[in-house]
């Protein structure tokens, strides 16, 4: 091979331009084309003669903490919508920032990886209960979008992740209401009873349920304008909760407050574990277990990956149940005959 060029470095199949600014020591990455490397350490070299950085401002990503940032600004802020993204901004603030945002991006390892895991899993809610599988699966997904992200602008030449570092989530029964819940909920008096009605009708989430305006029933479908993906759709409405809609005017829901709305309910239908978003769930299985699609739950349901959608439309224990009696009488009628 070719001498390196000053200040150039190979570690392993990378290489890499170090650099002393301010005091302090930077390395560059450069990728793994040795070509490429040269050509990109010469106009390091020459903008450092010129009294420039050594890279343009979009390169500069040294540590994680740069790294998050331009995360957030280049793909959260224009992807995630609302309270989504600022939940995500959130997340890497109050936990991955603390942890490991000084880190040298290049120098984050498998090892650094599992000790942010284990802290993760150690960390409790507000409540001091330890978090869900599924939350600590969302703090560990915030760094390998970053470090993916790190990859796209080539400030990584390869993904630190190790195999089998992201947990998989535990599979169990779907949490829905019952027949006879429904029914309770359905026959509560007055406002409350007709926004269950509207939420077990249409899965729609209660923050999309809180700006939704009578203006937005456009024949027989409800149009979702700000959902938690920032894109518009129309959700099917039954014929029941479609003659309610268009009896309103103004919003949809009177009540602001998903809290209080869920303890006024429990209080009122004696439902000890009631709370809005059992609604989603329980439309999403009801709709796979009367054969709907797939993909067209997705759609109604607005989500972004059909990964999502599977775990909402789990089929539940009750058709499991259901179906393993249709085969014992099966098998009695044959013996029978």
């Amino acid at each position: 091979m070719p001498r390196l060029l000053k200040g150039l470095r190979q570690r392993g199949r990378s290489f890499f331009f170090r650099v002393r600014t301010g005091g302090v020591d930077r390395t560059i990455s450069l990728g793994q084309d040795f070509d490429r490397a040269v050509t990109r350490a010469l106009e390091i070299r020459r903008r450092i003669k010129a009294g420039l950085p050594p890279t343009e401002e979009r390169s500069a990503i040294l540590t994680v903490r740069d790294a998050v940032q331009s995360w957030l600004e280049d793909h959260v802020r224009h992807t995630r919508h609302g309270a989504f993204a600022g939940n995500t901004r959130a997340r890497c603030e109050r936990v991955l920032l603390p942890f490991m945002g000084d880190h040298p991006l290049d120098q984050v390892t498998a090892g650094t990886l599992f000790a942010y895991r284990n802290h993760v899993v150690g960390l409790t809610s507000r409540r001091g209960r330890p978090l869900s599988a599924a939350t600590v699966r969302m703090y560990l997904g915030d760094v390998r979008a970053v470090l993916n992200h790190a990859l796209t602008l080539q400030v990584l030449d390869r993904s630190p992740i190790p195999r089998g570092w992201l947990p998989r989530l535990p599979e169990h029964a779907p949490d829905v209401l019952s027949r006879e819940e429904q029914a309770v909920l359905r026959a509560l008096p007055g406002d409350y009873g007709r926004v269950l009605r509207l939420l077990l009708g249409t899965g729609i989430r209660w923050g999309e349920l809180m700006r939704t305006q009578s203006l937005d029933v456009q024949g027989r479908k409800l149009v979702i304008r700000r959902s938690k993906s920032g894109k518009v759709r129309r959700v099917p409405l039954p014929p029941d909760v479609l003659a309610e809609c268009r009896g309103r005017v103004g919003r949809l829901c009177p009540f602001r407050d998903a809290c209080s709305f869920n303890k006024r309910v429990r209080r009122l239908s004696g439902i000890a574990g009631f709370h809005s978003h059992l609604c989603r769930h329980t439309f999403a299985t009801e709709w796979r277990e009367s054969g709907g699609s797939l993909a067209a739950l997705q759609a109604v349901l607005g989500h972004g990956s059909i990964a999502v959608t599977e775990r909402y439309g789990t089929i539940g224990e009750d058709l499991v149940e259901r179906e393993a009696l249709r085969l014992e009488q099966y098998r009695a009628q044959g013996q029978g005959g």
